[in-house]
């Protein structure tokens, strides 16, 4: 279904802020959350020619999601900035996946 929507990174980050448990909402600054995403778009480079990428059913597909938030985990453990908890990844990486399914991009 399109609906004509676009990524834009404030409506991003407002949305995965809705989206995740309150007790992680006002936890991250708007860059660790931009480099959550910066590092989901690496692996979706990386992939890109992965079919799974393309499935409209990415939300429902658990092992790729797990592919997805072990390769953030790895790679954000190596940056000496990030302050995003191993923990919190999975929610973040979700509330990101499921703002890009409002997206004509999917």
């Amino acid at each position: 279904m399109s609906n004509n929507k676009t990524f834009d990174e404030n409506d991003a980050i407002e949305f995965i802020r809705n989206f995740i448990p309150s007790d992680i909402k006002n936890k991250y600054s708007d860059n660790d959350i931009l480099l959550l995403m910066d590092t989901m778009f690496d692996f979706y480079d990386e992939n890109e020619d992965d079919d799974e990428l393309y499935n409209e059913d990415i939300i429902n597909d658990e092992a790729f999601i797990n592919r997805i938030v072990n390769y953030v985990k790895k790679s954000i453990r190596k940056d000496p900035d990030n302050a995003i908890e191993m923990d919190d990844v999975k929610h973040l990486v979700l509330g990101e996946i499921n703002y890009e399914s409002t997206l004509d991009i999917i």
